[in-house]
């Protein structure tokens, strides 16, 4: 679809979505609050148009997901009732494998979370992600190798470093991915959200060195928030910023929650 949709070949498609197997790149913070994700996507500074994915597949819930053009929807909010947040991870059993983003689409399609947990933790993936899960229910957060998982719950943020200890070695956690995890837990401390309006606010935060979370890049090759995301979980609603969330252009979109969603 993505090939046809763009007019380039498949194999261009697929190897646009096996980047983050080939170049380590720091990207993405999420937090959690309430009824509220929060994500701020860091990639790029040049590839900065941003899709809105309304997905309603024959086979799973349906989902709304921004995602930078070209790219399988990860992030965003299912109407089986939870959230997804994606920070990307990387440890010494990266691998040939099943591609970062193929194992974030299936986990966001999931009909609840305990099969996007599942679906986190497939077989045969060729590295790591931190899966962030939030429903009425609580917090899950699903850390990973390519050959290991970590579960965790009621941890309300997360960058690109593991808060776990896996067998497998892993870099030591970057002073960007530290600064902005402190500066997370930081803001939901101090300035807690009351509304989509804070949450915004949140993610517009530039205090934090040597990155904070909304981030700007100087050149195309830079790293940059290129959108910020809220789901509000009890409503079905979405907020997504075309550009960094501070000078971004907030839109709303709405997804209708099962009842059974709603009732778990």
């Amino acid at each position: 679809g993505i090939a046809e949709g763009a007019g380039i070949s498949s194999e261009d498609a697929w190897w646009l979505n096996c980047l983050e197997e080939v170049s380590n790149t720091e990207a993405c913070t999420t937090m959690v609050f309430g009824p509220w994700l929060m994500h701020a996507e860091q990639w790029y500074a040049g590839h900065s148009a941003v899709g809105i994915v309304i997905a309603h597949p024959d086979s799973g819930p349906d989902f709304i997901s921004p995602t930078c053009v070209g790219f399988l929807p990860a992030v965003g909010l299912s109407s089986a009732g939870f959230a997804q947040g994606i920070d990307s991870l990387y440890a010494s059993d990266d691998r040939i494998g099943i591609p970062r983003v193929v194992v974030s689409r299936r986990a966001l399609g999931s009909r609840s979370v305990e099969d996007a947990v599942a679906a986190a933790c497939m077989p045969g993936r060729a590295g790591g992600y931190a899966h962030t899960l939030a429903s009425t229910s609580g917090i899950v957060v699903v850390e990973t190798t390519a050959s290991t998982e970590i579960v965790m719950r009621n941890t309300a943020a997360h960058t690109n470093h593991y808060l776990s200890d896996p067998p497998w070695g892993t870099p030591p956690p970057s002073q960007g991915s530290e600064s902005r995890l402190h500066r997370a837990f930081e803001l939901l401390e101090q300035t807690p959200p009351q509304n989509l309006e804070d949450c915004a606010a949140l993610l517009s935060d530039h205090n934090g060195t040597p990155q904070s979370i909304c981030l700007h890049g100087d050149v195309p090759a830079a790293s940059a928030t290129v959108f910020g995301m809220v789901c509000d979980i009890g409503t079905g609603q979405v907020i997504v910023s075309d550009g960094p969330p501070c000078r971004g252009r907030w839109e709303e979109f709405s997804l209708p929650l099962s009842e059974a969603s709603l009732v778990e």
